[in-house]
């Protein structure tokens, strides 16, 4: 089988970057504002630097760490019906999250962000079959900031049975994060055997880890919760101007990140992960709509690659651009690219404004073009039969390929616009009017969540989490 795919690195490359990442983390190694997971750290083979405010991670330690690390990666889900197994060989993908305001892209109208959003939100994601697991999308901001954490995890667990990619601010949320989900699963054994949650616990760059964070990864390795090292690099902000120079950064904090959650225990699930960009050098802020994005991710999906780990390194969206837009296909050209990263997981459906804001129809309508794009990353036979050598020699002697079993036969497995009817070359041609596609998507939005509003929990599962509230509190 033949499939569509990006590469930028070659071999001598990823060895040059990896060559790098070792001398990085054995002669500059890493920032740790956790005594405990320093002295964790240590014990597992790292060195303290000479004035004692460094942790330096020497090879050996690295290489102990990917060879306890697990190659494969569950992700599950509470029905079983929408498990993720990782690498698969396709690429799983999810809305964005923690937007601070939700905008209404029809009216212009915005408002920030509180629980209710966020369970409409989970509500589309566990409706639309485009989307395959679920970031809470938005924040619940009109929370105390050590009640949010909670909330949020709550409202998820409520409003969809699919996983749920969270994050833990510190080690005791991390402990009741993991509380919670195992009233699903039947305990914490259960927890490690079907982790229905997975969590994002991002390294600092440049090369730092901050102690809540840090402190949580250990104890969600612990769980067997599986832990999502995004690093977040800004090209010339936070990381070297320079593409190769940011993603062996990237890859010295994912090995980093690897290293300690293998330290709080072998073979605890690990996803290496980036969602870096270029920084706008006049303004400061981030560019995920630069040029180079593409290119910054699969370098970094194909080092991950390399190690023989998980990758979520694809973010896929179409953000302020479909204001424009007539139909599906218009957003194809953006997205289908991104489709062609080397990653197992990617996110970002629904965002809006570099992912600080988040909008319903946005949502629908990013998986929408999804549901057309994804198939740019398709297996394509290309067998003896497939290439048909038979066809070929009597179509150069009649000059009809039309008729052929051969065509007859794969059409509609082959091209695109033959399957997929939002791919047809009659709605591709179909006049509209610019912002037709949000118009459409705002209505099935509201349509879902007027006919979903019931919590996908029993009686006895709603009271349960209601007493982890209690405790939390």
């Amino acid at each position: 089988m033949a499939r569509a795919r990006m590469s930028f690195l070659d071999s001598s490359e990823i060895q040059r970057i990896h060559g790098t990442t070792m001398r990085i983390l054995s002669e500059v190694g890493v920032l740790i504002h956790s005594p405990s997971v320093r002295a964790l750290a240590e014990e597992a083979g790292a060195v303290p630097s000479k004035d004692g405010k460094r942790t330096l991670i020497p090879e050996q330690a690295v290489k102990w760490a990917l060879a306890s690390a697990s190659k494969s990666v569950l992700l599950a889900s509470r029905d079983g019906k929408h498990d993720i197994r990782i690498p698969s060989g396709r690429l799983h993908a999810a809305n964005g999250g923690e937007g601070v305001f939700v905008r209404d892209l029809v009216t212009g109208e915005s408002h920030p962000a509180t629980s209710d959003d966020l369970r409409d939100f989970a509500i589309l994601v566990n409706e639309l079959p485009e989307v395959d697991f679920f970031w809470p999308m938005v924040g619940s901001l009109e929370q105390p900031v050590h009640l949010k954490g909670m909330v949020e995890l709550k409202t998820s667990l409520m409003h969809t049975t699919k996983h749920i990619q969270a994050m833990a601010a510190d080690a005791a949320e991390a402990k009741w994060m993991a509380e919670m989900v195992s009233i699903f699963t039947g305990g914490e054994g259960g927890l490690a055997k079907r982790p229905i949650v997975s969590a994002v616990e991002c390294p600092i760059s440049p090369l730092t880890f901050e102690k809540g964070l840090v402190e949580a990864q250990v104890e969600l390795a612990r769980a067997g919760i599986p832990v999502v090292a995004m690093s977040a690099s800004v090209a010339g902000l936070t990381s070297p101007v320079t593409l190769s120079g940011t993603i062996a950064q990237m890859n010295a904090e994912n090995l980093a990140s690897l290293f300690i959650s293998q330290a709080a225990k072998k073979g605890a699930p690990f996803i290496y992960s980036i969602d870096s960009s270029p920084g706008d050098l006049k303004t400061g802020s981030i560019d995920y709509g630069a040029l180079e994005v593409p290119v910054l991710r699969t370098g970094a999906g194909e080092m991950g690659r390399h190690y023989g780990l998980p990758t979520m390194v694809a973010g896929i969206g179409l953000e302020n651009l479909t204001f424009n837009m007539v139909n599906e296909w218009d957003g194809v050209p953006h997205v289908s690219i991104q489709s062609m990263v080397p990653s197992d997981l990617g996110a970002g459906f629904g965002g809006v404004d570099m992912a600080t804001g988040a909008s319903l129809e946005q949502l629908v309508a990013d998986a929408w073009v999804w549901g057309v794009a994804k198939e740019f990353s398709r297996d394509f036979d290309a067998g003896d039969q497939a290439i048909s050598f038979e066809t070929i020699r009597d179509a150069g002697i009649d000059g009809n390929f039309l008729g052929k079993r051969h065509t007859i036969s794969r059409f509609r497995k082959e091209i695109i616009g033959s399957s997929l009817p939002k791919a047809s070359l009659d709605v591709r041609m179909k006049p509209g009017a610019q912002g037709d596609l949000l118009r459409r998507a705002q209505a099935e939005a509201k349509r879902i969540l007027a006919e979903h509003r019931t919590p996908l929990v029993t009686k006895d599962e709603a009271a349960r989490i209601d007493q982890c509230m209690r405790k939390g509190r």
